[in-house]
This record gives C-alpha cells, sequence and structure tokens, in this order.
C-alpha cells in the first residue's frame, strides 16, 4: 500500500471511506476518489505524489497543484470560506464580528480553507468552532445564507484563492474564544466599516462593502437616491466576484 497520508489521514483511511460511500448508496457521507500512485518502476509512468500550495521542483506559489518527477503539474485554486457573523446591539443597530490574525494582525472575516471532504457549510462551522470557539448543537445552530463567490485572482497576495461567502446572524449575548489562526475576536458597529481608515485582510472590506450595499438596497424598496446607488456601485468596482443579489436580506 502506498504511504501517501492527505490531510494528516492515510491513504487507507480515504480507501474505505470510498468504499464504504460506493456499498451505500444512500449515505451522506462525503467522499472523493482517492488519487491512484503509481511505482516509478511502472513503464512509461513516474511517481506522482501531492504538494500543496508550491511544488518544489518548479516553483510553484499560486494554488494548489499536483506534481510529478517529471516536474509535470497540475495546478488550481485553493478553496476558502468566510463567514460573515452579525448580531443586535443595544442600540438596535448591527454589529459584525472580525477577528484579527496573529500573522498580519490585520481585522479579517472568520473563515479558513476547506479540508478534502468538506462541504463549504462543514468548513465553515469547523472554522467557527477553531477560531471562535462557537460549536453550535445542530437545533441551535443558526442558519447559514450564502451571499456570494469571490474569485478574482487577484484577490489574495499570497496564492490564487476562490472562496465562498456565507452569512450568519448570532445572538447578542454569544461567547466566543480566540484560537487558532486569531488572535482576538473583535465586534464592531457594522456602519463603521466604511469609514474605517484600517485596511483589512486581503479582499475582506470590500466582501464586508458589497453585503452592507446590499442590505441597503433591500430595505429601500423606493430608493430615491439614483446617484448614491450609482456611487456605491462603484465602491470596490475592480474586484471580480459573483454575489447573490436575493440573499442580501
Amino acid at each position: 500500500k502506498p504511504t501517501l497520508s492527505v490531510n494528516e489521514k492515510p491513504f487507507t483511511y480515504h480507501e474505505k471511506g470510498l468504499l464504504d460511500a460506493k456499498n451505500d448508496m444512500s449515505s451522506s457521507t462525503p467522499y472523493y476518489d482517492p488519487p491512484s500512485i503509481y511505482p516509478q518502476s511502472a513503464a512509461g509512468l513516474v511517481s506522482r505524489v501531492w504538494h500543496s500550495n508550491n511544488s518544489p521542483n518548479v516553483g510553484f506559489q499560486n494554488g494548489s497543484c499536483w506534481c510529478s518527477t517529471d516536474d509535470y503539474c497540475l495546478c488550481t485554486p485553493s478553496l476558502s470560506v468566510d463567514i460573515i457573523i452579525t448580531s443586535s446591539n443595544p442600540n438596535k443597530e448591527e454589529d459584525v464580528w472580525l477577528v484579527k490574525r496573529r500573522d498580519t494582525d490585520k481585522l479579517a472575516l472568520m473563515g479558513g480553507y476547506h479540508e478534502v471532504g468538506e462541504t463549504s457549510e462543514e468548513a465553515g462551522l469547523r472554522e467557527l468552532k477553531e477560531e471562535m470557539g462557537l460549536d453550535f448543537h445542530e437545533k441551535d445552530q443558526p442558519p447559514l445564507q450564502l451571499i456570494g463567490v469571490y474569485s478574482d485572482p487577484k484577490r489574495d497576495y499570497r496564492k490564487h484563492s476562490v472562496s465562498v461567502v456565507y452569512h450568519m446572524e448570532v445572538p447578542a449575548d454569544t461567547i466566543t474564544q480566540a484560537g487558532d489562526d486569531a488572535m482576538e475576536v473583535v465586534r464592531i458597529p457594522l456602519s463603521e466599516i466604511e469609514n474605517m481608515e484600517a485596511s483589512m485582510h486581503i479582499d475582506h472590506k470590500t466582501v464586508l462593502h458589497d453585503f452592507i450595499q446590499g442590505r441597503r438596497t433591500k430595505q429601500k424598496e423606493n430608493n430615491n437616491d439614483v446617484q448614491q446607488q450609482k456611487q456605491q456601485r462603484h465602491i470596490h468596482s475592480t474586484v471580480k466576484r459573483s454575489i447573490c443579489k436575493n440573499s442580501l436580506s
């Protein structure tokens, strides 16, 4: 058997998950086809192994790549999830919950990268537990509402990543505890985001601008301020993204 491990789990773990899922077609357990590993002695084939984020052979640093010993690489963007977490405050306004990152000291939305075999919702809930200490029971879990997909290759200076963005409304008395990549959990009025001078992690301020604009559009059914609408539409207009217009409520 190959000794390859994926996400710190051995090849046999993923192989068993695949077989179990195929034998039980009603199973909701996620699975994926495990990688095929060929010995170098195989005629016309080379041993191919998984490299996350970059290949030491050819120097790729964008996305994630399958690379072989003959320097052939197949690269794809990395998939992440971010959650806009809001709650009401005593002034009957909305607050947004952000995390301060350990690596850059910048404010960011709560989120992270998918692990193999996870849905976007599962990845988001796992990150909530790891970064903010929030572990909801299934019956008490606030719903996740899809906001949009942010896929501009320039959105993340580190590599090409695609983010699936959700919104979650949590109770005002929610207690959080920073963990993993988060140094601190910060709660600020959502209305302060637009005038905040400090930069945020990658394109997270753009995401919040889109969220705020969408809320205003929903709330102003008979909006006559056409000029203001035009100005809002041009905020961060150079960033390419796909937004679920009907979900911004």
